[in-house]
């Protein structure tokens, strides 16, 4: 009976641990240094990526959550129960603790009816470490760059500041500044250096609230510094959908500000339907539409390498295997275990 592999369903056979985890192992600020698929494959989502910040605060039975490492104030919550290696945070998912020992964590989310390859597997350290690490790179300068592992923090979002100061006057200009915290002289110092707008009020309004922020950040860890340098890029937006300001630290790459959002919300949405057209012109055996919606589905969302796998599925049952080759080795190319070993099972004999 023909499968498309995208309809197929693993059931996964989790490893079982003797170790019994205690809760006070877990308690404490953890950060991620690695992110892979739980088969070890590459890394493949539409908003974590292997350089991403993320940030477990484990404290008695409640995880927090945080993408932001300035501002942690936005953690996220959660109330958990840890049962031998398995945080069980609802009825349907949780992570499971592969490894805690020497300041690593190692957990794999459990999500039922998910392959292996959907699910995410977290390395962290304890933060303190990894600030440690970073600061010892600095070999003892009293002026210094502040990184997403090793930066000051804010007690209130910096964002909604600058989204006050410019009410309802927004327009669409991009800029890249840097801002110098002063800490010896409790004063900051911004500056812009590139910007796609010759209005010279809305950089000036920028520059204001940037001087003017020294209150908010938390500076205590950062005390015997001079200085420390923050460089960011920054937009203001005016759209049907959307009205307001971005700023991200850290970078002076405009690209930054796009993966705030993941990918454009509307060849999401479209990639989608081609992707639930092509499923049901597979159940109708009309394979050649299927094959089409499924390559405009994946042209319009890469992150949706269901249609990679779909279009190999499809050419491999009607015996085009040339065809399914080329897709797996796609596959095998972006770091995907199941796309290599169909590719060497398959094409490589």
């Amino acid at each position: 009976m023909r499968r498309i592999i995208y309809l197929l369903v693993i059931l996964i056979t989790l490893k079982s641990y003797s170790q019994e985890i205690n809760i006070n192992e877990l308690n404490g600020d953890w950060v991620k240094f690695k992110i892979e698929m739980k088969d070890s494959s590459s890394l493949i989502d539409r908003f974590y990526k292997d350089s991403s910040y993320v940030n477990f605060l484990i404290k008695k039975n409640q995880l927090c959550t945080n993408n932001n490492p300035l501002f942690k104030k936005e953690n996220s919550c959660i109330n958990f129960s840890l049962n031998d290696n398995y945080i069980k945070t609802s009825e349907f998912a949780g992570y499971f603790i592969e490894k805690i020992k020497n300041d690593t964590l190692i957990i794999t989310e459990n999500i039922d009816n998910l392959e292996d390859d959907k699910i995410k597997r977290f390395y962290f350290i304890r933060e303190q470490n990894k600030f440690e690490e970073f600061k010892n790179q600095q070999n003892g300068s009293t002026d210094q760059v502040a990184k997403p592992y090793y930066t000051p923090t804010l007690k209130s979002s910096l964002t909604l500041q600058l989204n006050n100061a410019f009410k309802e006057k927004h327009s669409n200009f991009k800029a890249k500044g840097t801002i110098i915290i002063d800490i010896k002289n409790k004063k900051i110092e911004s500056s812009i250096y590139t910007s796609d707008t010759n209005d010279s009020t809305k950089i000036k309004r920028v520059i204001s609230v940037l001087n003017e922020s020294f209150s908010l950040w938390n500076l205590e860890r950062f005390k015997d510094l001079e200085t420390i340098k923050l460089p960011f890029v920054f937009r203001d937006e005016k759209t049907k959908t959307f009205r307001g300001i971005t700023i991200v630290f850290f970078t002076n790459s405009y690209k930054k500000l796009d993966e705030i959002y993941g990918d454009d919300i509307y060849d999401i949405r479209d990639a989608k339907k081609f992707f639930n057209k092509g499923l049901k012109a597979y159940q109708k055996n009309d394979f050649e539409k299927a094959i089409n919606f499924f390559t405009k589905s994946y042209n319009l969302d890469s992150v949706n390498i269901d249609a990679l796998y779909n279009i190999a599925a499809i050419y491999y049952e009607t015996g085009s295997l040339e065809l399914a080759c080329v897709n797996w080795k796609k596959l095998s190319e972006l770091g995907q275990k199941r796309g290599i070993s169909l590719l060497e099972n398959h094409c490589l004999n």
